[in-house]
């Protein structure tokens, strides 16, 4: 068979993107339910096609979350259509994890079920609210307001913020007159990541932090518990 003609035969039977999200949808819920014992649902609202939304059932209640599906997770998704050599398993396994530490961020990652299922802390919720991390985009779809419950926060001044922040690579923090800002400092340019009013508990997160998969998870906490703190008790 002449190399054209197994191409061409080849993309015809390879699954459409839909197919492969989905498939990729069940990869993390495979893998959540492996190495951390959570039992995760995975779909498309079709009130916001926009956003992966994930809905955790802890057994006595169920927890729902959306994750944007940007263009650069579009991107992954087109090259694992493509049949790019395990981006699958790396991708779902990263969003596995990225997953299991918003919802459980004191389990230690890459752990098998049975352990997790023995070591896990039980996580308890003020009330049975659905929690939603992103819940509406502002500044021309720019920022998306996290509106999440602030429960059980320890008081956080600014030097403490200021130093959590900074101990990631390339991060540090600004005051300007409104709001202190989380920027990136990179070769070509700062990029905005988050903001945090001073006079009171309003917080944005920057699309550029969102797409962070992993490390948002570990930042966005400390904004969230920032945040949460008294404006005196800063």
């Amino acid at each position: 068979m002449k190399k054209k003609q197994k191409q061409k035969l080849l993309k015809q039977f390879r699954p459409n993107f839909e197919q492969v999200r989905l498939q990729l949808f069940n990869e993390i819920v495979s893998k959540a339910k492996r190495d951390y014992n959570l039992s995760l649902d995975i779909f498309i609202d079709p009130k916001k096609k926009d956003d992966m939304t994930v809905a955790f059932n802890n057994g006595q209640q169920v927890q729902q979350f959306t994750v944007p599906m940007d263009e650069n997770f579009n991107t992954v998704v087109k090259r694992i259509q493509k049949q790019e050599k395990g981006l699958l398993d790396r991708f779902s396994t990263n969003l596995a994890d990225s997953i299991a530490s918003y919802l459980q961020p004191n389990l230690p990652q890459g752990l098998s079920s049975t352990t997790a299922a023995d070591s896990q802390e039980v996580v308890e919720e003020p009330d049975t609210k659905q929690a939603t991390p992103q819940k509406e985009t502002e500044k021309n779809n720019v920022a998306e307001v996290h509106d999440e419950k602030k429960a059980n926060h320890d008081a956080m001044t600014v030097a403490n913020f200021v130093e959590k922040i900074e101990s990631f690579p390339k991060f540090t923090v600004k005051t300007t007159g409104d709001h202190y800002e989380v920027i990136e400092k990179t070769p070509k340019e700062e990029r905005l990541l988050a903001t945090v009013a001073k006079d009171s508990d309003a917080f944005t997160i920057e699309k550029a932090l969102d797409r962070k998969y992993k490390l948002k998870t570990e930042v966005i906490p400390i904004i969230e518990a920032f945040a949460a703190t008294p404006v005196s008790d800063r």
